[in-house]
């Protein structure tokens, strides 16, 4: 049977019919009128993607890159690659990855400037040393057919497969690394040689998912996946079987989701890191399911997974009777559970949580107010809309690879609708009617890399599937964008009130210049069912990439000379959508040349205001300026894993004290500051979450980081002194049922702000600074 990998089904078919909403020629409302049911699936022979016109003038282009020949798209066969299991094929896959397209290579040439997709064929590619990723770069394999990146039997090295490129600095700024579609095989090792199979210590905008590790069992030397460093955000649908550790994890903070992890001697070992989320994990016949008994991670949630056939599913230190810091906190919501072994045990085998066959939540750590709770039992209401089968929803990223490449139109190739993607054509009335039609016929719509210049709204109706290569890039440009009393949205998904199914995956949103009056991404539709409208390895960047000239343009200490984009990305309150992997980033240095530091603000970041259903997991939103996430009446929320890091211009001794230079708008619930003295510019500073009412808010994991404040002169090695901030957080307006779990802050006076207990750092110390892992002061 033709499938992705063996152990995970086909996802992205969706059949239902899409709607798309037209003018009603009486009134000028909306109404929807129903089209095809989805592209046609086949039993195709070959991969839609490998099928495209690689080398025409269809072919994704690199505006950036001196050479116009430059290859984004390069399968490995074509560097000599061989994949019958024989020989060396290190160089060739390497070359295919390094390749200039002018006999040099791309290391060390930036992030986005020299785009890469790379593709490797069916097969299995015996590897005899490591191969070395590199960052602006998807590796993606043949769904059909995945292929096996295997390690010889005579493995030369410690790593087989090394994601963090150290070209790019440290694992902290190794963005945009991309990796699916795979399987990575370490058998043919000696079980007892020290070897890790990936290693992913890598940054924001990277993604791992639909990936297979295979390791021997009982072994004693092998490690799955080593996340050493860095702060990316999400790791997705991944299996990995045998090995001494399936995981072992320092990153900053990471969204696990659904990691099935199969005779493993420990599955996840938590050496270090600050925050991390396991999402629907499987512990199928392993010998212990987490190891936190080194106390190096500060907090962990363990959500809508399951243990079967296997040892303790968590071991950890108990630091109920330390001093200072508190890390080891954990929580557990929604386990099954099959054996008599006990669920939770500390590091001296003393049992913490008894067998039992399910758990509802169960926590380990800092409770609001102030007091830190060993073992205290709730029940969580979590709302029907977000669950399917009693866990929250999810959906795998889709690879279309049940439909042959008639489903798929590139859209450079249209006749009568010229499409350049040079970064400085107008491509939007093109677009739009390709969009238009691509959606009315159920067809796939493929944007090969190219920079999309688009100087009007970019509208993707309900009905459209849409996948970049290597993220391509739509970018707004433009005096359309330039009002910020009256923003004007780049890129819309679905009119008010659509109903139908959009999907977007591997695209980066930008805009090209300063635009006070950019609301960059807008989500307005809903589907008939969960995920219908969803969005994977997504991008949002405001500045600091290679198109855009925010980034030679933005060096002033006066934030008002560069107010870059109005919001970041909005959900509207007709909208349903599911977001994995994003990351929306106001840049705080240039990724590809430009001036030596970057003094950018955008208004808004990430303004949620559904009801109907949103699940964000694993998601960023970093830098921006009056908050980065907003949940302003939103309804029926489920976030895992809310990233965010503050803008590292405000506070004391800030040229512009929040809300200026941009007027706050109580329509879309913007945060005035009023609570704050007019002066005080400490208190002045963007809220990593802002909760302003609404009902039915989970939110999992946040990692909410502070680091700089005043003026800006690009020297990370000077940090603020003490805190930068008053308050990280805020809740407003008596929310129902809000549910807090796993709250991490870092150099702030008040982690939540709320008019009841403020909890401060200094009374849940942990992690990198402070802890709560449990705040339900609003829980039904």
């Amino acid at each position: 049977m033709r499938s992705l990998l063996s152990w995970t089904a086909v996802a992205g078919v969706l059949t239902t019919a899409s709607a798309i909403a037209i003018p009603s020629s009486s009134n000028g409302s909306l109404q929807k009128r129903d089209t095809c049911t989805g592209p046609t699936a086949s039993s195709p022979s070959s991969y839609w993607l490998l099928d495209q016109d690689h080398t025409g003038n269809a072919r994704g282009y690199a505006p950036e890159v001196s050479n116009a020949n430059y290859p984004v798209w390069r399968n490995v066969k074509d560097y000599s690659a061989s994949a019958d299991g024989s020989g060396d094929q290190t160089g060739s896959i390497q070359n295919a990855i390094n390749d200039d397209g002018s006999n040099g290579s791309r290391e060390s040439q930036g992030v986005t400037r020299y785009p890469a997709e790379v593709f490797l064929p069916g097969g299995t590619y015996q590897l005899g040393s490591t191969l070395n990723l590199r960052v602006g770069t998807v590796i993606t394999g043949d769904p059909l057919n995945p292929p096996v990146l295997k390690a010889s039997s005579d493995f030369n090295g410690d790593t087989l497969i090394n994601g963090f490129d150290k070209k790019n600095g440290q694992p902290e700024t190794s963005f945009m690394t991309l990796l699916r579609n795979v399987v990575i095989d370490t058998t043919a090792v000696n079980k007892d040689t020290t070897i890790t199979a990936l290693q992913w210590g890598v940054a924001q905008g990277s993604g791992l998912t639909n990936v297979k590790i295979n390791m021997p069992s009982n072994s004693n030397g092998h490690t799955g996946i080593e996340i050493a460093g860095g702060s990316t955000i999400a790791v997705t649908d991944v299996q990995i079987t045998g090995g001494k550790v399936g995981i072992k994890n320092s990153n900053q903070q990471v969204n696990f989701k659904n990691i099935y992890f199969k005779y493993c001697t420990t599955a996840f070992l938590a050496s270090g890191g600050h925050t991390a989320l396991l999402q629907g994990a499987t512990f199928d016949t392993v010998g212990l399911g987490i190891d936190m008994s080194g106390n190096g991670l500060g907090s962990l949630v363990l959500l809508d997974s399951k243990s079967s056939n296997s040892g303790t599913v968590v071991k950890f230190h108990d630091s109920s009777n330390d001093g200072g810091a508190r890390n080891s906190q954990l929580l557990i919501q929604n386990l099954a559970h099959d054996t008599n072994n006990a669920i939770a045990v500390d590091s001296n085998n003393n049992v913490k949580l008894a067998a039992a066959a399910s758990v509802d939540t169960w926590v380990w750590g800092n409770l609001t107010p102030g007091q830190y709770e060993t073992g205290t039992k709730f029940t969580t209401s979590r709302p029907d809309v977000l669950l399917s089968n009693g866990k929250y929803f999810t959906r795998a990223q889709p690879t279309y690879a049940e439909y042959a490449s008639d489903q798929v139109i590139n859209v450079k190739s249209v006749d009568g609708h010229t499409v350049k993607g040079d970064g400085s054509t107008d491509d939007v009335e093109s677009l739009n009617a390709i969009l238009a039609d691509n959606a009315a016929n159920c067809k796939i719509t493929y944007f090969p890399y190219g920079v999309y210049t688009v100087k009007d709204t970019l509208k993707i109706p309900v009905g459209s599937r849409i996948l970049g290569e290597a993220w391509a890039v739509i970018s707004g440009a433009g005096d359309a964008f330039k009002d910020a009393s009256n923003p004007k949205v780049v890129v819309q998904l679905g009119e008010p009130n659509d109903e139908g199914v959009i999907e977007i995956q591997d695209m980066r949103f930008s805009v090209g210049e300063i635009l006070p009056g950019a609301t960059i991404l807008e989500i307005n539709a809903a589907g008939k069912n969960p995920g219908d409208v969803a969005l994977w390895n997504t991008i949002v960047t405001v500045g600091g990439t290679a198109e855009t000239s925010v980034k030679d343009d933005c060096d002033n200490q006066d934030t008002s000379q560069c107010m870059a984009a109005y919001m970041v990305a909005h959900l509207t309150s007709s909208s349903s959508a599911y977001i994995e992997n994003f990351w929306g980033w106001t840049a705080d240095h240039n990724l590809d040349g430009g001036s030596s530091k970057t003094i950018i603000s955008t208004g808004r970041g990430v303004l949620v205001e559904a009801t109907k259903g949103t699940w964000l997991t694993g998601t960023g939103s970093e830098h921006h300026w009056l908050y980065n996430y907003n949940f302003h009446a939103a309804q029926n929320v489920y976030a895992g894993l809310l990233q965010t890091e503050s803008p590292y211009m405000q506070g004391n001794g800030a040229t512009q004290t929040a809300p200026a230079p941009w007027t706050a708008d109580s329509s879309i619930g913007d945060p005035d500051f009023s609570w704050c003295d007019k002066d005080d510019q400490k208190c002045r500073t963007s809220l990593a979450t802002n909760i302003d009412g609404g009902k039915d808010i989970l939110l999992y994991n946040s990692a909410a980081w502070a680091f700089f404040d005043g003026q800006w002169d690009g020297n990370y090695g000077t940090q603020c002194d003490g805190s930068c901030q008053t308050n990280m957080m805020r809740v407003a307006n008596e929310p129902k049922n809000l549910v807090w779990y796993s709250i991490s802050t870092r150099k702030t006076d008040v982690m939540v702000l709320d008019g009841k207990s403020n909890p401060n750092e200094e009374n849940h110390p942990g992690g990198w600074e402070a802890i709560i892992q449990s705040y339900r002061q609003f829980a039904s």
